[in-house]
């Protein structure tokens, strides 16, 4: 593909510079006061390839840009001295397509997106065309890696979830686990300790594995092994959710705070968030719009209402059972999602779910926050 598209810009810049003929490219674009070719354009190539972009100064590939071959294959992205070179996104003729930053054609390199044919989907680090770094990668029926790679393989501080619900927590090395970790499968039983490919081989304790990965690993935010299995960490993304209850009962979402996200982004995801709930049948969701008219019937000044005796008070306001709020934190380049549902009645905490994502904000409102509304049901 390097060698093809290096072969097109030579003959390119040869055909603009001769009067060779009969020209073996067409264009159609702007040219400036001395008749070189200069801002917008298109190139049709004579095998089919076809290049829409910038043009400077008589040479094109400079700039943003289109390439498109006749396999099928779309580059939309930028480009530089007739590389692709910067953002930049490919579609393949099978369908995978792939987005994030290319150097001198290298594509994979840098951050970036892959979303493959059959679902499987990939977000994070790559060198050289191979996943290394810190990335998310979502496999089929819902099993999640999140951590470390290292030449396309785990390797490094990593969680690993099944689509059961089943999570390790640890260490991985050559695409395996391996090192000191804890298993929390979900009939409750814990291994926690040594493991060698795959395999439990000694056994340390919960808070022996935590100083381990803590002082290995600045950072590690701790397994939180004093708390419940469920809460010690919420990374999922199951694609079950438990069987709907006989009886649903009534619930209300409270607007979700920001920290480091707009205030409309936090409405966009706790309306979404609204939206995925009633998607699990476990709930009678109450509208945005009927929430806030009987809010507003009753005087009550909905913002700023974030507090477990706040979301109480409102959620007897509007005559629902339960009530829902939270906030989303973005620090660097992942978004933190806090959710909990607080039972009016008793004004008791009933679930709480923390689900954490690394990349785009428009995924995690368009794909995360599904695994959201699972965590407050599970």
């Amino acid at each position: 593909q390097k060698y093809l598209f290096k072969n097109l810009f030579f003959i390119a810049m040869v055909l603009f510079t001769s009067c060779a003929s009969p020209p073996r490219i067409t264009y159609e674009g702007e040219q400036n006061q001395e008749g070189k070719y200069h801002g917008q354009g298109e190139i049709t190539f004579k095998n089919g390839d076809k290049w829409e972009g910038e043009f400077k100064n008589g040479q094109p590939f400079n700039g943003q840009g289109t390439y498109t071959y006749p396999d099928g294959r779309k580059y939309v992205g930028e480009f530089k001295d007739g590389e692709y070179n910067g953002q930049g996104t490919i579609t393949y003729s099978s369908g995978e397509t792939w987005t994030g930053d290319w150097v001198d054609d290298e594509e994979h390199t840098g951050r970036g997106t892959i979303i493959y044919k059959n679902g499987r989907k990939y977000v994070g680090e790559y060198k050289y065309g191979k996943k290394h770094g810190q990335g998310t990668y979502t496999y089929l029926y819902g099993a999640l890696f999140l951590g470390e790679f290292k030449d396309d393989k785990w390797d490094g501080l990593g969680t690993l979830t099944a689509p059961n619900g089943g999570k390790y927590m640890g260490e991985f090395k050559d695409g395996s686990i391996n090192g000191k970790g804890v298993s929390f499968n979900i009939n409750g039983e814990i291994q926690s300790g040594t493991w060698t490919d795959n395999n439990f081989i000694n056994v340390w304790t919960i808070e022996a594995v935590d100083n381990f990965l803590r002082n290995k690993y600045p950072q590690f935010k701790g397994l939180n092994y004093s708390a419940p299995i469920t809460s010690v960490s919420s990374q999922k993304n199951e694609v079950y959710s438990p069987p709907s209850p006989d009886n649903l009962s009534f619930i209300a979402v409270i607007d979700f705070k920001g920290n480091n996200v707009t205030e409309g982004d936090c409405r966009a995801f706790t309306d979404r968030l609204r939206a995925e709930l009633f998607n699990t049948k476990h709930y009678k969701v109450i509208e945005r719009e009927m929430m806030e008219l009987l809010i507003k019937e009753q005087g009550f000044q909905q913002p700023g209402c974030s507090t477990d005796e706040c979301m109480v008070e409102v959620g007897k306001l509007i005559g629902v059972e339960k009530i829902v709020s939270g906030s989303i934190n973005k620090v660097g380049k992942t978004y933190s999602v806090s959710s909990r549902i607080v039972n009016v009645e008793t004004g008791e905490i009933e679930t709480t779910g923390v689900y954490d994502h690394m990349g785009d904000i428009g995924e995690l409102l368009t794909g995360d926050m599904k695994m959201v509304a699972y965590e407050l049901i599970k």
